[in-house]
């Protein structure tokens, strides 16, 4: 795991009041438990939880004399299934199961849990769904935690009945509303609106999108998807506050409990629905955003179980804070709409998360704990490790690749298989391709199993460490390389290390490649505003318009894809009501460029709001010219990654003004119907990877200049297509 250096962070590191630095002086007794008859309390003098006995919600978290949670919508802190249900039944039970009086003050447990028998669900009104699994809750607290720890343990004995965990499943807490600035990564780092701008903006499109009509972000669209985060990527995201000068973070320390491997997408912070929301962290197991959903089905005769988390929730502080000086203060007054946030804020919520991230690297360095015992959690010497190299053997490629460029190796479960190459393909013994059809070759789709993932080295080489015993699929993806590797019956020993040597990965060619445009890397980052500063942002849909005025012709080699390709093709909107007169820049400036709107006009009720009036566009047909030698024959492969995909099955493509088909048109597996993902809609670069390739008749090239062209059918300004990769290919067997 990486830690990044953020923006315009001048040190204020060292000022950061770490709960380690205090231990050993005499200011720290030990952690304690205190039975409060219907809830427990964990305090270390350094934070104080109360955990609920019946339901297993963290009540509150108290840090230097101040509650972090929130109190405006219910419990602050809770897991989306509880046990609580079970106490109907005399199945209800609540225990410490560590105790601080037997190791001297080192650590304390407490647990709520839960036993259905398979006869009842555990909260069958939660939003996912509830559970026929038992379900156990556990907090814990270490002497010189700045923090708690909490984790769940599901189970699924063999006679239970069918059934998983709902829908979705997570962690979720509620914080105080002092806390105004969001951290997500080094682009989603930033001081976000009021709960009372977002609980007075008018709904556009969708309740959690609404225009702000005051605030630093007047003119703007609050979203609460634009804080979605990669969970590979960001293991601590949070809120600090500018007021008190602390942070409240989820930290997780692996990713091996989580669901989806290391594209997974999830939402990690934003606010609820309500008119005075309490801003929310949450941490998702199994979610659906994104991907077409991450499934954790639980069959009749299934032994089941598993451990999430334990997740970190960690609180910090700046001890010698900077203070915004008047000017700065009045600067952001004066610049309401697109702000200039005063300096000083930025420095001390920098020093916050950098500090977050670094406490990420602790954990994960102390990962798996060994104060976890009595569930299904093998410590460190029982589990094993895998190492390897990889060697890319593309003979076709136009330039050979000297380096792996962000090459990540997993392991999955064995039941989670690819289907096999296409026939006809240029591939070697597990160089197969990636699909985002009906399975899922990198386990996007899988919450049931646990998934182990590390990043390689530049020279392919790669270590995967701490991996639970069994039997197991090697993946692997890289940018540049399109498709993914699959190694199957991959035996992983306690206390063993398994060395599989030089693996060779030989990616699918069809032919001699054409052309392309831009490269593989399961996102539209490298093409225009899909880069980190931008994609997050609302409305690209609607801006597209104002870019691009006459569509886009792109002209191999001669175009830019960093410029001259948009990262999504979207209908083009002709109602341009949506501007803000009074912006300078409305295509390009962040923030300020969304006309205000009336909530006399547009009630909260109406969920669509003015997206009625300028949401919908005409068809958009992108072109792009290329020349070929000569006459060719035989047939040719357009090959297609999309990043994302929204309320469309297919996409119309022609060749020099002939049809050749669709993407996700079909006929074969290959050409799959297209997957929607919401990728548009949640205002993201990425989400569930799809490849396919659509086959043609090579004839239809000509020699000299030639035109394909893509086209998005008229409609909703949602609807389209996120692109990572194109390439056309000539099979013509040459």
């Amino acid at each position: 795991m990486s830690i990044f250096k953020l923006p315009g962070w001048r040190g204020l590191l060292g000022s950061v009041i770490w709960a380690a630095a205090l231990t050993g002086t005499g200011l720290r007794a030990g952690v304690t438990v205190t039975d409060n008859g219907r809830t427990w309390t964990l305090n270390n003098g350094i934070v104080k939880a109360v955990i609920d006995k019946h339901n297993g919600a963290m009540d509150s978290l108290i840090y230097k004399g101040i509650d972090t949670m929130g109190h405006e919508q219910g419990q602050p802190g809770y897991w989306e299934q509880d046990p609580s249900t079970a106490a109907a039944a005399g199945k209800l039970t609540d225990s410490v199961t560590i105790d601080p009086a037997q190791n001297g003050g080192e650590r304390a447990e407490v647990s709520v849990k839960g036993v259905t028998g398979g006869q009842f669900q555990l909260t069958p009104g939660a939003p996912g769904g509830g559970t026929y699994c038992d379900m156990e809750i556990r907090y814990a607290m270490g002497s010189t935690d700045s923090g708690v720890y909490v984790y769940a343990i599901f189970t699924h004995p063999a006679g239970y009945r069918a059934g998983g965990v709902g829908s979705e499943s997570r962690y979720i807490t509620k914080v105080n509303q002092d806390f105004n600035w969001i951290a997500v990564d080094a682009d989603r780092n930033m001081l976000t609106c009021s709960p009372k701008d977002w609980g007075n903006g008018v709904v556009v499109h969708a309740k959690e999108q609404r225009i702000m009509s005051t605030g630093p972000y007047k003119n703007s669209v609050e979203h609460k998807y634009n804080y979605s985060g990669v969970q590979y990527q960001t293991h601590a995201y949070g809120w600090s506050s500018t007021k008190n000068h602390m942070g409240i973070w989820f930290i997780n320390p692996t990713i091996e409990y989580l669901s989806g491997g290391p594209t997974k997408l999830e939402l990690d912070c934003h606010f609820g629905d309500n008119d005075n929301p309490d801003p929310i962290i949450l941490d998702y197991w199994e979610g659906g955003h994104y991907d077409g959903g991450s499934r954790c089905p639980v069959a009749v005769g299934d032994n089941w179980n598993k451990v999430i988390g334990p997740i970190f929730i960690y609180v910090n502080s700046v001890a010698n804070p900077e203070e915004p000086t008047q000017a700065d203060l009045d600067t952001l007054a004066a610049t309401a709409g697109n702000p200039t946030v005063p300096p000083a804020w930025t420095d001390n919520a920098n020093a916050l998360f950098q500090d977050a991230q670094a406490q990420a690297q602790k954990e994960t360095a102390q990962w798996p704990y060994e104060w976890v015992n009595g569930v299904d959690y093998p410590h460190k010497d029982q589990r094993g490790t895998v190492t390897g190299q990889f060697v890319l053997n593309d003979p076709l490629a136009p330039t050979p690749m000297t380096q792996w460029q962000h090459l990540t190796v997993g392991l999955v479960h064995p039941d989670l298989v690819a289907s096999p190459a296409p026939a006809g393909a240029v591939a070697g013994a597990g160089g197969r391709p990636g699909r985002g059809g009906g399975g899922s070759t990198d386990g996007m789709h899988d919450a049931r199993f646990y998934q182990f993932w590390n990043d390689g080295g530049a020279d392919g080489k790669f270590t995967i460490t701490n991996i639970r015993p069994g039997k197991y699929t090697l993946h692997a993806l890289a940018d540049g390389v399109l498709g993914n590797y699959l190694q199957a019956n991959i035996t992983v020993t306690a206390g063993q290390t398994v060395d599989l040597g030089r693996l060779e990965w030989k990616p699918v060619r069809y032919g001699r490649q054409l052309w392309d445009i831009g490269y593989p890397d399961r996102t539209g980052d490298k093409f225009f505003k899909g880069d980190g500063p931008n994609y997050w942002l609302w409305g690209w849909n609607l801006r597209y318009a104002l870019l691009f005025p006459n569509d886009i012709t792109y002209t191999i080699g001669q175009s830019d894809y960093h410029k001259d390709w948009f990262f999504e093709e979207v209908p083009h909107a002709e109602n341009l009501s949506f501007v803000n007169p009074a912006a300078k820049d409305p295509a390009n400036q962040r923030f300020g460029w969304v006309k205000s709107e009336s909530l006399a006009q547009y009630p909260q009720t109406n969920t669509r709001g003015p997206w009625a009036i300028y949401g919908h566009g005409r068809a958009t047909t992108w072109t792009v010219k290329f020349k070929v030698d000569g006459p060719v024959t035989g047939r040719a492969a357009l090959r297609v990654a999309l990043a994302g995909v929204n309320a469309i099955t297919s996409l119309p493509v022609t060749v020099n003004g002939q049809s050749v088909g669709a993407i996700g048109g079909g006929p074969n597996a290959e050409n799959a119907r297209l997957l929607t993902t919401n990728t548009i809609r949640y205002n993201s670069d990425k989400g569930l990877w799809q490849e396919r390739t659509l086959w043609f008749d090579a004839a239809l090239l000509k020699p000299g200049e030639n035109e394909m062209q893509f086209t998005v059918p008229a409609g909703d300004l949602q609807s389209g297509v996120v692109w990572d990769y194109l390439r056309l290919e000539l099979a013509d067997g040459k």
